[in-house]
């Protein structure tokens, strides 16, 4: 293997993390590389790449980035209140960063003091060695990479470490359920997509015949919508275990906000229903097998509890 490309996956692989920081700032370099491999990178170009990962991770998922819980890293909060501002002012539609990107203004003068400050010098090291794959100067705030063009031959076995390293950092940090398609559906610019609710009615329909709402009880007239009760932004999967009829009024104006022990109570109550009445009329496939397992491993309370932290 490449020397070179060994060093940077040892740290990326191996390298100390308390928070997610330094797989950041390995991605914005790479990405900066399949671009353009140029030696010199300052810190404001990687200080966009990075607001634009967490800016994608927190607006749809609001993941949890570091071991401690009780201090968000600087930069998330940076972050998070630049989609507070975008939010106020332009309505709570989550978009892409690359939507809105002309749309704000990205702090890259705080950011690249944290990079200063918290990640540049502290990524080289390991194992009581410092991998030299570039230079810094934080005067300039700027790094000289050792070697580009090796990042850029294999930006694709890179993305994939780093997306796996924070993958495994997450699941420790943040406890929220697949991860990996998080990390890996808003990478390099994807956006999350919502699956077809309606392979699911004819089996809500066995357990709720008369369609009534989950939330409020009334008889809904004409097609029910299909809500997550554990809120999609969160689960980021449809699961049969998670899908209700509600009035499509209530659908909207729940929105993302977390289900109350009530409602939880109720789920689980109408998933054993559900189950119950499936089986008795045979009818076996993989969502009543995922149901089944959703409730001999509590994934209701699981869930909701993940979420609430």
């Amino acid at each position: 293997m490449n020397p070179y490309l060994k060093d940077v996956l040892d740290l990326i692989n191996n390298g100390s993390m308390d928070n997610t920081y330094k797989m950041s700032w390995i991605r914005s370099i790479v990405e900066s590389c399949e671009k353009s491999p140029k030696k010199n990178i300052h810190f404001d170009e990687l200080s966009r790449l990075i607001f634009k990962y967490y800016w994608n991770q927190c607006i749809f998922f609001n993941l949890n980035q570091s071991h401690n819980r009780n201090k968000k890293p600087e930069i998330i909060q940076i972050v998070e209140n630049s989609i507070k501002e975008y939010q106020l002012s332009r309505g709570f539609k989550k978009e892409t960063f690359i939507r809105i990107e002309n749309e704000i203004d990205i702090p890259f003068t705080k950011i690249s003091s944290v990079l200063k400050k918290d990640v540049c010098k502290r990524f080289l090291n390991l194992g009581g060695r410092t991998h030299k794959i570039y230079d810094y100067d934080l005067t300039k705030r700027e790094i000289k990479l050792i070697n580009p063009r090796v990042l850029k031959t294999y930006s694709e076995i890179l993305y994939n470490s780093i997306n796996y390293r924070w993958t495994q950092e997450l699941e420790t940090m943040d406890g929220s359920p697949r991860i990996s398609k998080k990390i890996k559906g808003v990478d390099r610019d994807q956006f999350p997509k919502r699956g077809n609710l309606n392979k699911f009615r004819k089996f809500i329909d066995e357990e709720n015949p008369k369609k009534e709402c989950f939330l409020t009880g009334k008889k809904i007239s004409g097609t029910p919508s299909i809500d997550h009760v554990i809120p999609w932004s969160y689960m980021y999967s449809d699961d049969l275990w998670n899908l209700v009829y509600v009035l499509p009024n209530e659908n909207s104006s729940k929105s993302n906000r977390l289900p109350n022990k009530k409602l939880i109570e109720r789920l689980k109550t109408r998933n054993i229903k559900l189950f119950k009445t499936l089986k008795k009329k045979g009818i076996n496939n993989k969502f009543t097998e995922e149901l089944k397992l959703s409730i001999d491993n509590n994934y209701v309370e699981k869930f909701w509890i993940g979420f609430k932290g």
